[in-house]
Parts: C-alpha cells; sequence; structure tokens
C-alpha cells in the first residue's frame, strides 16, 4: 500500500468515527474550499491546501512524497528525534522500515493543534450544551494553546526523518476520534451502579489491563469507588487537548454525573470538585494505544501484510 493511500484511509476513518457525523464535517471542508477562492496571489502562498479534504489540522505527512510502499511501519505514541534515531539503528542492523507513524503531533501538525478544539462544541452539544455557551468558554483555551505552540521549536523531528530517509506521517484526532467511539460503546452507553465497576471494565480491556500491571491504571480523581456513576460521558477524549474548565461547569448543568478523561489538569478538576462531577483519568498512553491500534486494524484490512514495530509506548492488540 501507497503511504498516501494508508494516510488517506486514517482520514476517512477519523471523519466516520467523529462525534459532529459527516454532514457537519462536509461543511466544514467546504468552508475551506470557499476560502482558497477568496484569496490573492500572495495569501494564496500561505494557504492549507490539504485542508480541502482533510479536516484534521493536527494529522499529517510530515515527511515522504506519499508514494512509498508501506509493509513494515514502525509505530510509536511519541515519535521524536530519538524514535528516528532508533529506527536508524534498527535500519542497520537489517530491519527493514518503510515508514515511521506517530500519534501526537508534531511539526506543522502540532503548529494546527489549536484548530481542531472546535470538535469539543459539538460534541457538548450532543449533551444540550448551547453552542454559543461553549464557542465562549474555547475561545480563550484555544488562543492559549496557540501561543503555547507558536513557542515551540516544531520541525526537530520532521528534519530527522529527512536527513536519515524515513517517511513520517501522525495520526492524531482521527485515531482519537475512534477511541472516543470505542469507549462510548464500551463504557458509557452501559450501566455501572459505582465508579468501581467502571474502573473494572476498563481494566478488562486490554491495553488498560497491561499498563495497569506496569503501574498506570485507570484512577478516580474526583469520587470515590463506592460513588454512584451517574450520567456517564467521554468528553475528554478527543478534540485536540483538554477544553477549559468552564466545560465541567456547563456538562454539571446538564446532568453529567461522571466523566472519562484521558487527562486532566488543576483547575478543570476544582471546578469538577466543586460541581460534585465525578472523574476518572483513564491511563493517557493505554487511552491513545486504544485508538491507534483500532486505526491499524483498519488499515491491516486493506494491506493483509502490514507489520509494525512497537515504539514509544505503543503496543500493538488486534481485534477482529
Amino acid at each position: 500500500m501507497k503511504l498516501q493511500t494508508l494516510f488517506e484511509i486514517a482520514i476517512k476513518e477519523g471523519m466516520r468515527a467523529d462525534p459532529r457525523g459527516q454532514k457537519q464535517i462536509d461543511k466544514i471542508l467546504d468552508k475551506y474550499k470557499k476560502q482558497e477562492k477568496k484569496l490573492d496571489k500572495d495569501e494564496k502562498l500561505f494557504f492549507d491546501k490539504e485542508r480541502k479534504w482533510n479536516p484534521y489540522g493536527d494529522t499529517r505527512i510530515m515527511n515522504g512524497t506519499g508514494e512509498e510502499e508501506v509493509k513494515t511501519l514502525m509505530v510509536g505514541i511519541d515519535i521524536e528525534t530519538p524514535e528516528i534515531l532508533l529506527a536508524d539503528r534498527l535500519r542497520e542492523k537489517g530491519e527493514k522500515i518503510d515508514a515511521i507513524m506517530g500519534h501526537h503531533p508534531e511539526g506543522r501538525a502540532l503548529a494546527e493543534l489549536d484548530k481542531v478544539m472546535p470538535l469539543q462544541i459539538d460534541l457538548l452539544a450532543t449533551m444540550g450544551i448551547p453552542v454559543n455557551r461553549s464557542e465562549g468558554d474555547l475561545h480563550v483555551r484555544m488562543d492559549k494553546i496557540l501561543r503555547a505552540t507558536h513557542t515551540d521549536n516544531l520541525f526537530r523531528t520532521e528534519q530527522a526523518a529527512k536527513i536519515l530517509g524515513f517517511p513520517l506521517f501522525n495520526c492524531h484526532t482521527p485515531a482519537d476520534n475512534m477511541v472516543w467511539e470505542f469507549i462510548e460503546n464500551k463504557i458509557c452507553k452501559k450501566e455501572f451502579d459505582s465508579l468501581e465497576e467502571i474502573i473494572n471494565a476498563l481494566h478488562k480491556i486490554p491495553e488498560y489491563e497491561e499498563y495497569a500491571k506496569r503501574g498506570n491504571p485507570a484512577i478516580i480523581v474526583n469520587g470515590s469507588k463506592e460513588r454512584r456513576t451517574g450520567k456517564i460521558v467521554a468528553t475528554e477524549f478527543t478534540g485536540g487537548t483538554g477544553g477549559p474548565e468552564e466545560f465541567l461547569e456547563s456538562q454539571a448543568h446538564a446532568g453529567v454525573g461522571t466523566v472519562l478523561t484521558m487527562h486532566i489538569s488543576e483547575k478543570p478538576l476544582e471546578m469538577a470538585k466543586k460541581h460534585h462531577i465525578n472523574v476518572i483519568q483513564c491511563s493517557h498512553i493505554a487511552s491513545d494505544n486504544i485508538g491507534v491500534n483500532l486505526m491499524l486494524d483498519v488499515i491491516g484490512k486493506k494491506e493483509k501484510k502490514l507489520k509494525t514495530i512497537d515504539v514509544s509506548g505503543f503496543m500493538r492488540v488486534k481485534r477482529g
């Protein structure tokens, strides 16, 4: 399978699992296409043409033409220069590596992280939270993320891949959409009598089980094992990065009892405590593993001979 074909499958699968639905995504893509037509010659120099078909600015091919044939894929949650050097060392020892796939964004994908955050507005809207309220709350958080990523040395990993000759891409929000969908179906749509029962159910999922064995289990960061769950949501699994603390207040008013999250910072946690929302912090990297594994399952159906080399916290788990 060519790298571009593999990448396009990932984007399409991310759209299929997207909380916004295909109709809303099509509107977003059409908006980008119309924007290009209004630009003058100088402005078109900086226009991101990929956004016309790929709605996820945090997911990109960072190095490669797209024509490379891929059968052996090095896969890691965080791919940075050390992982590129590891790939080079493995190549010296005779290991064939056709391309490298990361989860978390680097390069321009990281620079565009704030652009995928509006997905969170539509996710909260499914609970009845008005979009105008969520938009107002999210704007400040998006600006903060933009300023933070703007100061990063963004292109180190991309440069290393170019120098050593490795095709490189990442798959962030599409994989996060898939783990969100998975947790919605496996946990949120089912009934549990206590937070402990949710923890037990999570730890029956292979990725969470393995990380729990290694000392990184799902944990209750607000509430207790005996607490009843109320309405369970997984609002902190996709949308680029964590939302603002005001989102916790909005969810409390919408009747949410328990939030499942990959990670939570102090201010949102304080808001959850103030409004008595239970919070279960699922292992971040184990959660990322689930999303990447689900994506590779789909890609593997197209490329039957796909082989992965697991690095940087990734553990391949195949599902039917």
